[in-house]
């Protein structure tokens, strides 16, 4: 009895796999009408258990595909494109492949990754052999391509999908005449034509060209804009901004005096209102003669030019924006005044690497700006190996500090000196004559606030001990600003003060750029971005792929005067 029991279970074991066949198609036929009638989780789940079925099945990848469809159906796209990238790599012959290609195209649209759909369209134009899908794909390819990518984006994709190289010029070609940039587009175009002339977008490249060579300006010389707030929105002057632009101007007049390949200006007022920056904004990207921006100065009006220029790719460097994310809003911005963070972090260096220094305390107000500065400079200071041994905070105008200064008494003699950024320069007094009453005689460190501070006479060794960066410092002493301020105030009939220089430097700054190259937008920033740094009377000027200026002033209090000691240049 117990062997007949084994042979029929041996029986069933070898008809079993003659029914599978039969078993798939009646399972497929029935997921899929769970399919079209929206029952999506049934039919879910019954495709991903024929998927699973490796021998004999003639539906696996007709049902891997119907997973990563129902899946991208229901939002999952994480999981649908785990599938498609399975079914891509096991099924390369099967006939849902075009299909399946196009889905993954679409999920990258839903989820807004738009180089990823662009590249997958470049991809599969360049593998598909449907002419019907072929096209559909590139014309999709183009949306893509001038609805949300930028020049520079397209340009990295023409040498690796060579067979669509005139395609590619096309678009660029395309997004660069959109951007503003009409004479770099049309290079484009001209490429196609000398070197392309039996392809499909020659007609298209010819025609273009035509249309939009009557648009160029034909301008003598390259162009720069001065995008600024000089009245607010009541029609009031706004007395800072005034005096920028009189330092810009001056720059302009020095340069071209001094060179034959001259750089124009034009200068317009914001008047701190959006619409009129969003039509002085696009006015200024859609003329290919201006070649950059300079301003805003407010970061308000710098976030909205920003946000109105996103396609564009004229780049604006602003004189005096300091908010820490508005490089991060833009790769066309550029912040030639260091944002706050950055000074915490550039200062926390200086005092690492130049003054050696390993064991500090931070002594910081609670209100403000204080906050943010000594947490970058904690950070910054700890990532190069440095340690932070005891951390106290005030409320600024307090003038009470007596429980911080004790505590940090404490563990006098295992640090090197005080990080103490100021919000307000009142506070400076307090903390000067805590420490004098503590005995605390350390080196003092800080930030620009510290110029406004008092007290310093009656703690004159005390004060001595003083260090701190800013984002300026004039030397009334140097010759070289001698002679500048007496040219300057010849000319204009002003005086020289740091919002004159804010302008000067960073237009200075912006015409030695756009020397000894052909200065075209791209050109521009490229030359911005390899580091080259130029001097400035109140702060040298350099930037990299960061585009926040690397430079800060290094400060130091003696015997009643500020000196400057550094130019400091952060480094990475």
């Amino acid at each position: 009895m117990k062997n007949i029991f084994l042979i029929l279970i041996f029986s069933v074991s070898v008809l079993y796999p003659q029914n599978i066949t039969v078993d798939n198609n009646k399972d497929f036929e029935k997921a899929l009408s769970y399919y079209k009638s929206n029952k999506f989780d049934d039919a879910l789940n019954l495709f991903s258990r024929i998927s699973k079925r490796k021998d004999n099945n003639t539906k696996q990848s007709a049902s891997v595909f119907f997973v990563s469809k129902i899946l991208a159906e229901q939002k999952k796209y994480s999981e649908a494109e785990k599938s498609i990238t399975n079914f891509l790599s096991e099924f390369k012959q099967s006939k849902y492949t075009d299909e399946i290609r196009n889905l993954l195209i679409k999920i990258y649209i839903d989820t807004q990754e738009y180089n990823n759909a662009f590249d997958s369209c470049l991809s599969f134009i360049g593998s598909s052999k449907s002419i019907v899908f072929k096209k559909e794909t590139k014309s999709l390819a183009e949306k893509i391509a001038l609805n949300y990518l930028k020049s520079s984006e397209l340009e990295k994709n023409i040498d690796k999908y060579f067979s669509l190289k005139p395609f590619l010029l096309l678009l660029t070609g395309k997004i660069l005449i959109a951007e503003g940039d009409s004479r770099e587009g049309i290079a484009k175009l001209d490429e196609i034509i000398k070197d392309y002339a039996k392809t499909e977008e020659y007609i298209e490249a010819v025609n273009l060209k035509e249309t939009y060579k009557v648009q160029q300006t034909g301008s003598e010389y390259p162009i720069v804009g001065a995008l600024l707030s000089l009245t607010d929105d009541n029609g009031r002057e706004i007395q800072s901004t005034k005096e920028i632009l009189e330092g810009i101007k001056f720059a302009f007049h020095e340069y071209n005096i001094d060179h034959s390949e001259k750089v124009g200006i034009i200068i317009n007022d914001i008047q701190r209102d959006k619409k009129i920056l969003a039509e002085i904004a696009n006015s200024f990207a859609q003329n290919s003669d201006v070649r950059c921006i300079i301003g805003p100065v407010f970061s308000d009006d710098v976030r909205d030019v920003l946000k109105e220029l996103e396609r564009s790719n004229i780049c604006l460097i602003s004189p005096t924006a300091t908010d820490d994310d508005l490089v991060s809003l833009s790769t066309n911005f550029f912040q030639a005044n260091p944002s706050l963070t950055d000074r915490g972090k550039i200062f926390a260096q200086y005092l690492f690497y130049v003054e050696n220094k390993r064991k500090l305390a931070v002594l910081n107000s609670i209100d403000g700006y204080s906050p943010l500065l000594a947490a970058s400079f904690t950070q910054e200071f700890e990532r190069l190996g440095g340690k932070i041994v005891v951390k106290e905070t005030y409320k600024s105008q307090s003038f009470s500090l007596t429980e911080q200064v004790s505590r940090i008494a404490l563990v006098s003699q295992s640090i090197e000196g005080i990080y103490a950024p100021l919000t307000d320069g009142s506070d400076a007094n307090a903390i000067l004559s805590q420490m004098v009453q503590s005995g605390l005689n350390l080196d003092i460190y800080g930030n620009q606030d510290w110029f406004l501070g008092k007290g310093f006479e009656s703690s004159p060794e005390l004060s001595n001990k003083l260090t701190f960066d800013s984002d300026y410092f004039i030397d009334f002493n140097d010759p070289d600003f001698k002679q500048f301020s007496s040219s300057f105030k010849k000319t204009t009939g002003m005086e020289i003060n740091r919002n004159i220089l804010y302008g000067y430097d960073t237009a200075k700054y912006i015409l030695t750029i756009m020397r000894n190259i052909d200065p075209t937008r791209k050109n521009i920033k490229y030359k911005i971005e390899s580091g080259i740094s130029v001097t400035g009377f109140h702060n040298n000027i350099s930037f990299d792929y960061e585009h926040t200026n690397k430079f800060v002033n290094i400060v130091r209090y003696k015997d009643g005067v500020f000196e400057l000691v550094d130019k400091f240049r952060a480094g990475k």
